[in-house]
């Protein structure tokens, strides 16, 4: 098992599952990440883009697990912050 997480490599079809997550949500923007040998995301850097977790209501969280479930990854909701 890794010991960081990575951005996930997403074939053209996940992708597009995501894009079409982000709008179901009204989120800015999904990431998705897997667990990995090196530490890509950072938090910090995530945060210095002016992106921020979104709390999400309990349907769109089940939408958010469902796609997840699909493509094998985690996945986490942004919006950008003024």
């Amino acid at each position: 098992m890794g010991s960081g997480w990575t951005f996930a490599d997403l074939d053209p079809d996940q992708l597009a599952l995501v894009i079409e997550t982000e709008r179901n949500l009204d989120t800015d923007i999904v990431m998705v990440y897997r667990s990995g040998s090196q530490r890509w995301a950072d938090v910090e850097r995530i945060a210095a883009e002016g992106l921020s977790p979104v709390e999400l209501e309990a349907t769109q969280l089940e939408r958010l697990q469902g796609m997840e479930r699909q493509i094998g990854a985690v996945a986490v909701a942004y919006k950008r912050v003024a």
